[in-house]
């Protein structure tokens, strides 16, 4: 199927384990050459970008169907979890009919994946032939500056410091336990008006729960796809569920790996994957993502998959923190000199120079690996599932 020669991107040593096929190699004829192959036996930080259009969504979604086609004594190493800002991974259920020939090609067929797909409570009875579960954030794993941000209310103010201060004084609570908290405080009037109308505003979106956790997407093995795309103007609540999220996961991570250095592991490795995660680069979610998952991550087993139209706005922190950059085209100046920034020195090629090999075929990205300190032009594999991020055709309608 592969033939006997292949490129593995992120390790060094070889061995047939543990890989994804992402593409092929790509020549400046167009044409298609040698396997390209993705590692998962080790954590790795993942930058996926380009413009709209251009695949870098696809690409994320081929990167998903990998890890769900995976041997079943590979895969239950891990929990696979997307944040589907747009909800166009929740498709993934169903097979690819369109791309059949191009897959027949590569030695593939269409074909659903086994998908969990987790949407907040009012957003559940969306989906027409999929189940969604509920999915909601334990109302303590937010920090005070975190409500603070959600509510819009300044951290120093009188009403930050109530806040914090109803926040602080219990280890476990609901939105309810908040409001009867503030309402007990020597607060204000005004001060206890405006919270408490701002906690039940926020009660209403039926995200909070005393008792949630986060067990379901953590079964070894499953792919989960969390769907956000309800919350398409309200930024603040995606912000704050890819916080509680990401710190909660970061936390059991780190509590497992000191029971793996002695003995099984229970806990599966996580690989997280966030669409337009520029979105959420200059909030208290950004945070979380930098300090803990691309700074600290790799000890407790933690990879992080980030897709962006806009890599500009990620940071240089973000930038140098990827240990591989798929880049599909762009054309934005910032964006282009943002990446050119981050040029590693082993690439001794422009980046501008580099992209305008890709020319405008969907799907060609340049891929800069920092594990074997190498770039190569990769014409991504087509997808076995359905993809949501395409673009609506315009029919005669009679």
């Amino acid at each position: 199927m592969y033939g006997d020669k292949r490129y593995l991107l992120g390790r060094r040593d070889g061995g047939s384990d543990g890989l994804l096929f992402l593409g092929r190699y790509l020549a400046l004829d167009g044409s298609s050459g040698s396997p390209v192959f993705l590692d998962v036996l080790k954590p790795h930080a993942i930058l996926i970008c380009g413009k709209r259009g251009y695949g870098k969504s696809y690409t994320m979604g081929t990167i998903i169907e990998e890890f769900a086609r995976l041997p079943a004594g590979i895969r239950n190493n891990f929990s696979v979890i997307v944040v589907d800002t747009m909800g166009i991974f929740t498709c993934m259920g169903s097979p690819n009919l369109a791309e059949k020939k191009y897959l027949e090609s590569e030695g593939l067929s269409p074909e659903g994946l086994n998908i969990k797909i987790f949407a907040p409570g009012i957003h559940t009875g969306r989906y027409d032939d999929v189940d969604a579960l509920t999915f909601k954030i334990p109302s303590s794993s937010l920090s005070p500056y975190d409500y603070c941000e959600l509510l819009g209310v300044d951290p120093l103010s009188p009403h930050g410091a109530v806040l914090a201060g109803a926040i602080c004084s219990r280890n476990k609570f609901s939105i309810e336990d908040l409001i009867a908290e503030i309402n007990s405080s020597d607060a204000t009037d005004d001060v206890r008006s405006s919270l408490n109308g701002l906690l039940t505003m926020i009660s209403a979106w039926d995200i909070f729960s005393a008792d949630a956790d986060y067990s379901q997407i953590m079964e070894p093995g499953s792919v989960n796809i969390i769907d956000l795309s309800g919350y398409g103007h309200e930024p603040g609540i995606k912000s704050c569920i890819v916080a509680s999220l990401s710190r909660a996961l970061y936390d059991i991570r780190v509590e497992a790996r000191r029971k793996e250095n002695t003995g099984y592991r229970r806990t599966p490795l996580v690989w997280m994957f966030i669409d337009e995660a520029h979105m959420f680069m200059d909030t208290g979610a950004g945070n979380v993502l930098i300090n803990e998952w691309l700074r600290q991550g790799r000890q407790p087993g933690l990879s992080l998959v980030l897709a962006t139209q806009r890599p500009s706005a990620l940071g240089r922190d973000v930038l140098s923190q990827a240990d591989m950059i798929i880049c599909h085209r762009l054309t934005l100046r910032d964006d282009i000199e943002a990446l050119e920034k981050a040029r590693p020195s082993y690439v001794k090629e422009p980046v501008n120079e580099a992209l305008s090999r890709l020319g405008a075929i969907r799907g060609a990205a340049v891929i800069v690996d920092d594990t074997t300190e190498s770039y190569h032009v990769v014409k991504v594999r087509p997808r076995v599932s359905l993809h949501g991020g395409g673009e609506p055709i315009v029919r005669n309608v009679d």
